[in-house]
C-alpha cells in the first residue's frame, strides 16, 4: 500500500496544480489502486491486451510481428498475477495458455527470420 499512498499523494498534488475536481480524480485513482499491486498489474495486463487487439484490428500491427505477441505476453503476465491473487483459477489457466501461444508465435517468427 506504500506505493498506492505515494501515487495518491502525487496525484493529489497534480490535481491541485491542474485545478481538477479532487473527488473525481481520487475515484479514478482508487479504481486502479484500491487492491494494491495485483490490481495495478491486472489493469496493465488489460491495457496491453486491448492495445494489441486495437492495433491489430485497425491494421497498425500485424499478427506476424513480435510486438503484437509481446503485448499479449505482457497482458497475460499482468492478468495472471491478478488472477492468482484473487484465486481466480480459470483466468490463470487461460492467461497462461495465452502467453504460451504468444511465446510459440514469437519462436515461429524468429525461426522464419521475420521482424
Amino acid at each position: 500500500m506504500k506505493l498506492a499512498n505515494k501515487v495518491n499523494r502525487k496525484l493529489e498534488y497534480l490535481v491541485l496544480c491542474l485545478n481538477v475536481d479532487l473527488n473525481k480524480s481520487m475515484a479514478v485513482t482508487l479504481l486502479f489502486l484500491n487492491k494494491g499491486l495485483s490490481s495495478f498489474f491486472g489493469w496493465m495486463g488489460t491495457i496491453a491486451y486491448l492495445m494489441a487487439y486495437l492495433l491489430l484490428s485497425t491494421g497498425k500491427l500485424k499478427a506476424d510481428k513480435k510486438l503484437y505477441h509481446l503485448l499479449n505476453i505482457l497482458g497475460a503476465i499482468g492478468l495472471t498475477y491478478n488472477a492468482v491473487r484473487l484465486n481466480d483459477y480459470p483466468n490463470v489457466i487461460v492467461n497462461i495458455a495465452w502467453a504460451i501461444i504468444a511465446f510459440w508465435a514469437i519462436w515461429l517468427i524468429r525461426r522464419r527470420g521475420q521482424n
